[in-house]
């Protein structure tokens, strides 16, 4: 039986390499590939993701959802699931990449690439992380960004709303509506 190591690396706006090396059975779905990961970047089952089969540009292809959302990809295509989905079905040559997208608010992307593929080793339950390099981000640090000012971001804020009255009137911003009024289709 094949085990597959994965390479997945978070997008993070630092200037650091934050991945994880995993292996993980090809016969494994893509749940249990989902369920590792999560668990390799310290993040909670709480969000909704999806896996995307991609080029070696990173642009997404074939969907593989958490849920069935009964939703069909604009080429006319089913959303695969996750847990119907054994990773062979959809991985099958070295350097094949994933994108994986978990919080669809916050949109954390991961970029996974099959790096090996090896026999399985008997004794050894899969899946697993053999290599870590970097901290992980908080999970909820990109909406904690979103939501915290400081007192100069505030004072910031207040004083381009009064800049603001002051390069523009009303008279402006109603300017040319005017030219509209004649106007006949």
């Amino acid at each position: 039986m094949s085990v597959y190591k994965f390479r997945v690396t978070i997008e993070d706006n630092s200037d650091n390499a934050i991945f994880r090396d995993i292996e993980i059975k090809s016969t494994q779905t893509f749940e249990d590939f989902h369920q590792v990961i999560l668990k390799a970047f310290e993040f909670d089952n709480s969000q909704m993701a999806s896996f995307y089969v991609s080029d070696e540009d990173w642009n997404k292809g074939q969907e593989i959802a958490l849920f069935d959302m009964q939703i069909t990809e604009e080429d006319g295509e089913k959303v695969l699931i996750m847990s119907e989905t054994e990773l062979k079905t959809q991985i099958n040559f070295v350097g094949q990449h994933l994108v994986y997208t978990y919080d669809f608010l916050n949109l954390w992307n991961f970029f996974i690439a099959l790096i090996e593929i090896v026999v399985k080793e008997k004794g050894t339950s899969y899946p697993k992380i053999t290599c870590t390099k970097g901290k992980a981000p908080k999970q909820n640090a990109k909406s904690d960004d979103l939501n915290s000012y400081s007192i100069e971001d505030e004072l910031l804020l207040s004083e381009n709303d009064n800049n603001m009255d002051d390069e523009y009137s009303a008279d402006d911003i109603s300017e040319g509506f005017d030219e509209y009024e004649n106007y006949e289709q």
